[in-house]
């Protein structure tokens, strides 16, 4: 298997759920197919890939996608993630229904607010520490839950000690602060990892 690139983490995430997982053919009748991926005795992170002509779904414990794109879609994912890698992007412009795509960010949202804090902060001299203290409490310190941390950003008001100046994240709605979802990334690794297994399957 080669390099995942950026989304190494996510395809661990997904193995440790998948490494033990045996494949079991439902339905295997030319585009027509139902393969479960299912580690016995153990429920977490199962799986199933359904197929028809022009479509593939994913169901089971990384929630819900549907694709529609090409008349065997095994070959799709196949040749647009090229190999064992994911497509996130691409893919989703062939969604036709589906559990969440996009989900708040952590990172993203810490990077926004540092980022902010550091094009204002020649405003504030010498009080940039305790502002950056005050943005650590009152906003980092939310930024894993998504409607809990915009309204922190939304409320955070630094006054200067002299009075005049004031901090504040303006226009921070304007800011994306969504990634791709785990359940989403698991779902395209699941298909790619599925797909692999199946075809070595056939060919032994």
């Amino acid at each position: 298997m080669s390099a995942r690139g950026p989304y190494e983490d996510s395809y661990r995430s997904f193995l440790g759920y998948a490494k033990k997982h045996e494949m079991t053919v439902l339905h295997d009748n030319g585009l027509y197919r139902h393969i479960r991926f299912h580690t016995p005795g153990n429920s977490c992170g199962w799986f199933q890939l359904v197929t028809w002509p022009g479509y593939l779904s994913i169901t089971g414990d990384f929630e819900s996608y549907t694709f529609c794109r090409v008349e065997d879609m095994f070959d799709f994912f196949a040749d647009s993630g090229a190999g064992w890698r994911i497509n996130p992007d691409y893919w989703e412009e062939k969604l036709v229904a589906s559990s969440v795509v996009r989900a708040h960010s952590p990172e993203k949202f810490r990077q926004q607010v540092v980022d902010y804090f550091w094009e204002a902060r020649h405003r504030f001299p010498g009080e940039a520490a305790d502002l950056f203290r005050e943005i650590r409490e009152d906003v980092l310190a939310y930024e894993e839950y998504g409607e809990t941390a915009r309204g922190a950003l939304d409320s955070f008001r630094y006054r200067g000690k002299d009075g005049s100046r004031l901090f504040e994240f303006s226009d921070w709605y304007e800011w994306d602060l969504t990634d791709w979802s785990i359940h989403y990334l698991r779902a395209c690794h699941a298909i790619v990892w599925g797909i692999n297994r199946y075809r070595s399957a056939v060919k032994s």
